[in-house]
């Protein structure tokens, strides 16, 4: 079985906050807005982590990234963690339509990983409920701020 690390990309990689702001409206969040490729251009990289990924990446450790943005946005997800120097083997997005909460999408995207042979041994993500769920699935999982 393939051992790996994985990471989040929005809030741990990326510092979309500036997206985020723009995208706040009434009550919570336009997730068509934030979801928007147009608008990664708001962006920045978060350069503990990417450089985290790449000092991992060196030693030999298997860098993925789990995230929760939809499959529609795989070419410029891509596009901006090259950008950005983001070192990892492989990407893994939401498919699209796919509306659940993160900790659920994520929780299941580990454990079909499992499913194919890939152990995920340490997560790093900004999401509280997220952390816990896959701490449930006994992956140790790093809040990243």
């Amino acid at each position: 079985m393939n051992r790996v690390i994985s990471f989040d990309i929005d809030g741990v990689l990326v510092d979309a906050s500036r997206r985020l702001r723009l995208c706040l409206s009434g009550d919570g969040v336009d997730w068509g807005c934030f979801l928007d490729c147009e608008k990664l251009a708001l962006d920045e990289p978060k350069e503990r982590y990417v450089e985290l990924a790449h000092v991992l990446s060196k030693r030999g450790y298997y860098v993925v990234v789990i995230t929760g943005r939809p499959e529609r946005m795989r070419a410029c997800t891509e596009e901006q963690l090259r950008s950005y120097g983001v070192e990892y083997k492989a990407l893994y997005m939401r498919p699209d339509g796919d509306r659940r909460q993160d900790p659920l999408y994520k929780a299941d995207a580990v454990i079909a990983l499992r499913r194919s042979g890939v152990e995920v041994i340490v997560h790093f993500d900004d999401n509280p409920e997220t952390a816990k769920a896959l701490n449930a699935l006994g992956v140790d999982a790093v809040l990243a701020y």
